[in-house]
């Protein structure tokens, strides 16, 4: 397996699982730290024949959902 991706919240993870999931994925969680049972970090593990794939729409899925309060289009450049 490798790492595809260390999200910085278990809820985050777990969705994102979820999302892989539904394309036919097979991710598995595991702790980053010893405090991820208290909202630490997760790291997403894949199968490595299915890494390239998960890249790929995790990516997606990224570009699709950014994060709150992010401003996807960077301003114009000052005069």
């Amino acid at each position: 397996m490798k790492t595809l991706a260390t999200i910085a919240n278990g809820l985050d993870a777990r969705m994102l699982r979820d999302v892989l999931a539904l394309e036919g994925l097979h991710v598995k969680l595991t702790a980053s730290s010893a405090d991820a049972r208290q909202g630490g970090a997760v790291t997403l593990l894949i199968e490595d024949a299915e890494f390239e794939r998960g890249q790929a729409l995790l990516a997606r899925w990224m570009a699709e959902h950014p994060a709150p309060g992010s401003d996807p289009v960077p301003p114009p450049p000052a005069e």
